[in-house]
């Protein structure tokens, strides 16, 4: 029996809300925006690809910092939801603003007002989501509790990104289709304002709801650059960072090229209902997930994960026109095992945090948290830098309805052998995982015994300054 008292399933419910909007808001930023600003707004391809990946190495770049931040934090709501308050009407504007966009006379200038919204709304995301995903690694401290806390976040996750895909036609089926442009100016006008309305409530709810847990006198986080130098000699944290890359590079690989695969390879036009399935069968299975977790050990039930994954994915690389049918039983068996792929790194990377106060004494989710992200960002624009330049080098011929053979057995080999040879690499590398159920209660059990200082309180500091926080660095 755990030694701490357990989550309120409303507590569960209210921390899981904000994932749903915001896997909605990151898909329809990357996938479904990029082709709205270059058709309907007619910003030029190259600006707009290199505003892409600006946008993502500043999102990358301020991730560690809000992190740190926000460990540093000092308020009457606590380290994180306070930052998630802040930033909430932020981001839904700046959402707004992006899919708002004019049309400006100037190219030029047309991409600078793009690219200060894109900083801007990026500037607020990351306000949000690291401290939203920090403060989910603090809520529990028991071993299984964590794993369904951070399970019905990554639910929500999934459960977002299949919204994204189907809310466009759900808000544009009474338009005109005879104005092409101001059709679709007026669906992403009416998908911005759900976003928008969507992402004060749920963050609200959560805000509001969620209560965080008292941080313990004399964790304050060390200085930044020394605390960096720490996080990395965090043995089991490397091993997870590192396996956690190369499965977060094999899907962000899969997912550019996922509707490419489909038309040029299975000549196909059902990528979209492909792409739903997948995500709906893995949205479904994270429950089952959580308990697989459970019986088996964290590591074990990834491990399996993966093996499924990988085991049914990997035979669509000798699929061909006509196989369909084929391709949508490989993509259920391989959902199948998505869902533990998602949900089980998150639980994992708490207990690692623990193992950090084991040995440092110090809570540092934010940071934790901040270079995580940096991971997934990274891999994501890093899988269209590799997956680009290799299929315009095979010879393939954009719009084009047949491609040669090269052009198709590049996408195969990247679509499919991509994620399965990082799936395979992972695989070795969380084997060596050391930190089990049992080794877990041994670390908590011995920082939960350390005495606090004397005349200490666990009551946070009252505010000093600014508003709610006080941004004083230990």
């Amino acid at each position: 029996m755990s030694r701490y008292a357990p989550l309120a399933p409303l507590t569960i419910a209210a921390y899981g809300a904000p994932g749903l909007v915001l896997a909605a808001l990151a898909l329809t930023f990357y996938v479904f925006l990029p082709k709205y600003y270059a058709d309907i707004v007619g910003i030029d391809l190259t600006v707009l690809g290199l505003l892409v990946l600006l946008s993502r190495v500043w999102d990358a770049v301020i991730d560690p910092a809000i992190g740190a931040w926000s460990d540093r934090t000092v308020s009457r709501w606590g380290r994180r939801r306070v930052w998630m308050a802040l930033g909430a009407v932020p981001l839904a504007l700046s959402f707004l603003a992006l899919v708002r966009l004019p049309t400006l006379e100037s190219p030029w200038l047309q991409a600078v007002y793009l690219g200060a919204l894109t900083f801007l709304f990026f500037f607020f995301w990351t306000m949000v989501t690291v401290p939203y995903e920090a403060m989910g690694a603090e809520l529990s401290f028991d071993y299984d509790e964590r794993t369904r806390l951070l399970g019905v976040r990554e639910g929500a996750v999934l459960a977002g990104t299949l919204l994204a895909a189907l809310i466009p036609l759900a808000v544009g089926y009474d338009l005109a289709p005879a104005d092409v442009v101001a059709a679709e100016r007026q669906r992403y006008w009416r998908i911005g304002l759900v976003y928008a309305l969507l992402v004060v409530a749920l963050i609200g709810v959560c805000v509001v709801i969620v209560r965080e847990r008292a941080v313990r006198p004399g964790q304050r986080p060390e200085a930044f650059f020394r605390g960096l130098a720490t996080l990395w000699g965090n043995r089991p944290f490397r091993i997870l960072l590192s396996a956690y890359a190369v499965t977060a590079l094999g899907f962000a690989v899969a997912a550019t090229l996922v509707l490419f695969y489909v038309d040029h390879v299975l000549a196909s036009d059902r990528g979209p209902l492909i792409l739903a399935l997948y995500l709906g069968v893995g949205t479904a299975l994270v429950p089952v997930w959580i308990k697989m977790a459970a019986l088996w050990e964290k590591r074990r039930a990834w491990l399996i994960a993966l093996a499924l994954n990988t085991g049914a994915f990997v035979w669509a690389i000798f699929l061909g026109p006509g196989d369909g049918t084929t391709f949508g039983i490989i993509v259920v068996v391989s959902a199948l095992g998505v869902g533990g792929v998602m949900a089980l790194p998150p639980s994992m990377q708490a207990d690692v945090i623990d193992y950090d106060e084991w040995r440092t004494g110090l809570r540092r989710e934010g940071e934790y948290i901040g270079f995580w992200s940096i991971v997934k960002k990274l891999a994501a624009a890093l899988s269209a830098g590799l997956a680009f330049p290799i299929l315009d080098l095979s010879g393939y011929a954009p719009g084009a309805e047949q491609q040669g053979s090269a052009a198709v057995w590049a996408l195969k080999l990247l679509y499919v052998g991509v994620p399965s040879l990082c799936n395979v690499i992972a695989f070795a590398i969380v084997w060596r995982y050391p930190i089990d159920r049992t080794a877990h209660q041994a670390l908590r059990a011995e920082i939960d015994a350390r005495p606090l200082p004397i005349n200490a309180s666990t009551e946070p500091k009252p505010v000093t300054s600014w508003a709610w926080i006080d941004f004083r660095v230990s």
